[in-house]
């Protein structure tokens, strides 16, 4: 007959070992409620010019859903320098392609320096350098001058709750507007079996005065979906990936722009847990 004694030592001896084998799975696989979860949203793009410009109005494609309103929260804006600007207006507004952000600047200053390119007699190109109004060489012989453009970078963030639709965004969660023609197409570099792939068109307006000759192009738009959990070693995330093309505006009257968009969605995990 086993003793007390005997017992509780086995007892004992079994706790021991079971232990950091429960730590270690804890570790690795912890349950749904012990994990932090992260869900937001990043947009990105440009506006850039080669000269001055006044009274520049830009409708483009954005998020609205995940807006407060008519208010544009999180939202920056910075010079060629980095240096943040605070004198631009920025809202949500109803336009003939449907609601989008508004950004409205007083005045842009553009075309502070220039691109040199100097090229040999045949044709190929030897150098290239950029250089202020004051360092134009007066003998141009086998060289280029291009106006470097100014470059203002715009950029959005934000953080939601709930956990957001990264398979397929459009028409199920917040998502570019406008976004029409909306086709699936197959995902050139998917990352396994849940990847979507679509292509969509967008739109972009500008308008502005200029006393010369002026393009003004808003650059590639990005907008990016994020779904993160963790605890200590287990960790993941799925997300989703849209961009639009560049648009360039010349003269001064005001304009709508076809731009043509993508859509990858449903890269990452979708077996983790719920927030």
């Amino acid at each position: 007959m086993v003793s007390r004694k005997v017992l509780l030592v086995v007892l004992v001896a079994a706790l021991v070992a079971l232990v950091p084998i429960a730590g270690i799975a804890l570790l690795l696989a912890p349950p749904a409620f012990m994990y932090s979860h992260y869900n937001h949203y990043d947009y990105t793009t440009t506006v850039s010019v080669n000269s001055t410009v006044e009274n520049a109005t830009f409708y483009l494609p954005f998020p609205t859903q995940a807006a407060n309103g008519s208010t544009v929260e999180n939202l920056w804006i910075y010079d060629h320098d980095g240096t943040q600007l605070t004198d631009w207006d920025a809202s949500i507004v109803d336009t003939p392609r449907g609601r989008m952000l508004a950004l409205h600047a007083d005045r842009l200053e553009g075309a502070d320096g220039y691109v040199l390119y100097t090229y040999a007699p045949n044709g190929s190109l030897i150098d290239w350098q950029r250089i202020g109004p004051d360092e134009v060489p007066a003998d141009m012989t086998n060289r280029q001058l291009v106006a470097d453009p100014t470059t203002y970078s715009i950029s959005w963030g934000g953080s939601v709750e709930e956990a957001i639709e990264t398979r397929y965004p459009i028409g199920n969660g917040s998502f570019l507007t406008p976004a029409t023609n909306v086709t699936r197409v197959g995902c050139t570099e998917a990352w396994g079996e849940t990847d979507t792939c679509y292509t969509f068109d967008s739109a972009v307006y500008a308008t502005f005065e200029a006393d010369s000759p002026t393009a003004i192009t808003v650059g590639t738009i990005t907008f990016d979906g994020w779904n993160e959990w963790g605890f200590a070693l287990s960790n993941s995330f799925n997300t989703f990936s849209a961009a639009t093309d560049s648009a360039t505006f010349t003269g001064t009257r005001q304009q709508w722009m076809p731009v043509d968009g993508t859509l990858h969605g449903g890269m990452g995990r979708y077996d983790g847990p719920t927030p």
